[in-house]
């Protein structure tokens, strides 16, 4: 049995076979003998043949069987001897040497079959490889290869048609066969009438010695080609042109030193490869068009760097490395208008223009409830209400300058690491928590974040790498290396790091990253006094000269002052009521852009006495003097806590 072929051999062999005749012209029984191509071909990559074996070949091909007619048929991958035996002898061997005369013209018929094959392959090839590819840079040079090298050109281009105000400009992309340099010096080719048709999209334009064509050399200054230009006598040039717009995108040229040297198949050829090459722009600039838009949707939701005093925050937001995937990923840092400062970082499913804009749309609203003062929780479970069901993670994080609490809910969102001041790692937020859309009801949770401290929040894309990293071992990658984040000197270049390390310099998803250090105050006062009246006098003068050495102007110092000295004479009064040994924390502290006072009693406060009226009225002094305050009260004791914004200089 014959098995699959290539184009034309089969039915060479059954016009042999048809050629094996007796005198009277019907058929004679033909063996069909199949062989090993590599025993009657030299070339693997021969074309087909016919003929008929000597005496010698043919002993050899069929180990002295009596033969008395044979035709051996053959190409690279298969090898047939037709034979048959016959009394008479001498007629069938003139009858096989008739045949492989006879097949001769057919044998040049399969072998253009075998070259027109071939380039169709080639062109089918190339083809599939430029539409499937989006990158330009790679897909020009790709076919500009492909093309220099099926047409057999000494070095081939491509030149982008972009029109100037002068009417023409035409921008050298890519060079194959010929370092860049060898044109560098060079300027532009212009529309004359050797480059003009093909700018214009008027055909292809092959010349067997471009010297000779009576276009050649019309065109001022150099009337030809310049000197030192690459000599060029055979000359190619096809014309890209979009199939959507009609418009011409570009020309590919090619050239060889030589005369002579393109035939009306290199063109078919370059004209394949330039239609190709059409498609696949068309499609690599709707594919950017779109990624651009998702890009800078995503860049126009995205917020300016916040100035946050007395926090120094760092964000990065990095798109997928390929366009289409970009737009998934938001954060926010908003400050309060309570003075606290509101961090978000999201994430939603999906990418391209509608993960943008969908994030855009979550982003507003909680934008929108966090300027009303929402607590987390309750404004997660309101934007979780107004979202569609759908996989959309949130965390969100209220840091409190008084206290240095954070108050903090998640949404399905990977947990936020907080990093002590002692170095040790904890990671907040439940992991488990259900996403925006499903889940309605959401817990908060509070956690210290004092000064020397510092916490990160991110997307996925920072820790999981689809196919080569999981999310396990990118945390446990994230948590080695943030103790080396806080260490830096310089943090924004140690969070560029950060993601160069764990994404290896690419990732295929997009990347939210913010990091808050609250930095260690500039400056602190502390004393612990005896808890009794006399000693709150030195106190208020010692505290007046430190908040105006800090920058308090005068009318600022004294409500300091003032504040001060009603919470400290609060704690006396109500906190050791009962006890001569009470002591007196007091702690000024001098951050960017504010002076926090707090007052720390470990008495056991007695309520007030109903009856006397005209006790009662520090808390409300203290609230109408300080900017921002919050009395804590512990089973060993009692802070108050008083912050002022100090004026911008």
């Amino acid at each position: 049995m014959m098995t699959s072929t290539g184009p034309g051999f089969a039915e060479l062999v059954a016009a042999v076979r048809a050629g094996f005749a007796g005198p009277d012209g019907a058929p004679v029984p033909v063996r069909e003998r199949a062989l090993d191509p590599a025993l009657v071909l030299e070339d693997a990559t021969a074309g087909p043949l016919v003929r008929v074996p000597g005496e010698a070949a043919l002993a050899r091909l069929t180990g002295g069987e009596p033969v008395t007619g044979a035709v051996l048929v053959a190409d690279g991958d298969h090898a047939v001897l037709l034979s048959t035996v016959d009394p008479v002898g001498e007629q069938h061997r003139f009858v096989a040497a008739a045949v492989a005369a006879a097949t001769a013209d057919l044998v040049e018929v399969v072998r253009a079959l075998r070259a027109e094959a071939a380039v169709l392959d080639a062109l089918h090839s190339v083809g599939r490889r430029l539409t499937a590819q989006l990158d330009i840079d790679v897909l020009v040079q790709d076919a500009t290869d492909a093309a220099t090298t099926a047409t057999g050109a000494a070095f081939g281009a491509f030149f982008y048609n972009l029109i100037n105000e002068f009417g023409e400009s035409y921008t050298l992309y890519t060079l194959s066969g010929v370092p860049r340099e060898a044109f560098s010096r060079f300027p532009m080719p212009r529309n004359t009438q050797v480059f003009g048709p093909t700018f214009d999209g008027m055909g292809t334009v092959r010349s067997d010695d471009i010297t000779a064509d009576p276009r050649f050399g019309h065109n001022e200054p150099y009337r030809g080609m310049p000197a030192g230009h690459l000599p060029v006598r055979s000359y190619l040039a096809v014309s890209a042109i979009s199939p959507t717009t009609g418009k011409v995108l570009g020309g590919f040229f090619f050239a060889h030193p030589e005369t002579g040297r393109f035939t009306e198949r290199h063109a078919y050829v370059a004209e394949g490869i330039a239609g190709y090459a059409a498609i696949a722009l068309d499609n690599a600039r709707l594919y950017d068009r779109e990624a651009n838009l998702a890009r800078e949707l995503s860049r126009r939701m995205l917020p300016a760097a916040a100035e946050v005093p007395g926090l120094d925050v760092v964000t990065r937001y990095l798109p997928a490395a390929t366009g289409d995937k970009v737009g998934g990923d938001w954060f926010d840092v908003l400050p309060l208008p309570s003075g606290a400062t509101a961090f978000v970082i999201g994430d939603v499913v999906g990418h391209g223009v509608t993960a943008a804009t969908v994030m855009g749309q979550v982003r507003t609203a909680v934008r929108s409830y966090a300027l009303l003062e929402l607590p987390p929780a309750e404004l997660l479970r309101n934007v979780s209400q107004l979202v569609e069901p759908s996989f959309i993670t949130c965390f969100y994080a209220v840091h409190d300058p008084v206290t240095d609490d954070l108050v903090h809910a998640n949404a399905g969102h990977l947990p936020a690491v907080l990093v002590h001041p002692d170095g040790r790692l904890e990671q907040i937020g439940e992991a488990m928590a259900q996403p925006l859309g499903v889940g309605r009801e959401f817990t908060a949770r509070t956690t210290a974040f004092p000064p020397g401290a510092d916490l990160f929040l991110y997307t996925d894309g920072l820790v999981e790498t689809r196919g080569s990293r999981d999310l396990v071992s990118g945390m446990e990658s994230l948590l080695a290396r943030l103790p080396g984040v806080r260490a830096a000197a310089d943090t924004a270049e140690a969070c560029d790091r950060l993601i160069a390390d764990l994404t290896g310099g690419t990732h295929d998803d997009d990347i939210a990253l913010i990091h808050v250090h609250h930095a260690d105050p500039l400056a602190r006062l502390h004393r612990s006094v005896a808890a009794r009246a006399h000693t709150l006098v030195p106190l208020r003068g010692e505290l007046a000269a430190w908040a105006t050495e800090r920058g308090a102007p005068p009318v600022l110092t004294e409500d300091i002052v003032l504040a001060g000295y009603e919470a400290m004479a609060n704690s006396v009064e109500h906190g050791y009521r009962d006890t001569a040994d009470g002591v007196l924390d007091v702690l000024a502290e001098h951050r960017p852009g504010r002076l926090v006072l707090t007052v720390t009693d470990h008495g056991t406060w007695k309520p007030p006495d109903p009856t006397d009226t005209t006790r009662g009225r520090g808390m409300p002094l203290i609230s109408q003097l300080a900017h921002r305050w919050v009395t804590t009260h512990r089973a060993d004791g009692t802070t108050v806590t008083m912050a002022w914004d100090l004026p911008v200089r």
